[in-house]
């Protein structure tokens, strides 16, 4: 899903290659890429719907990486739950607050 999501950004960003052009295709992909997303990731962050889509319609907006955003908002919990199975236990111990004598 992660490389899914950034294409979805990179052809919603690369319109600003195309100088004039570029704001009427975010017109046309606006609907496509908000379909995609909703499909991708409405149980998880519903509302990234709307952005998705306002930040496709408006112009000079495209910055913003809607797709990896929905993505790092599904499974951010998940990296942090293995990395946090990583840490030696010393390290959770003072992360924590306990001490060890």
């Amino acid at each position: 899903q992660l490389v899914v999501s950034l294409l979805i950004d990179f052809i919603g960003s690369s319109s600003y290659l195309l100088p004039g052009v570029g704001e009427a295709f975010d017109v046309a992909w606006a609907p496509i890429q908000t379909i995609l997303l909703m499909a991708m990731y409405d149980e998880t962050m519903p509302s990234l719907k709307y952005i998705s889509f306002f930040e496709e319609i408006m112009p000079f907006t495209d910055v913003l990486p809607s797709g990896t955003l929905g993505w790092v908002r599904r499974y951010s919990p998940l990296v942090i739950q293995e990395g946090l199975k990583r840490v030696p236990t010393n390290v959770k111990d003072i992360i924590g607050g306990e001490k060890r004598d």
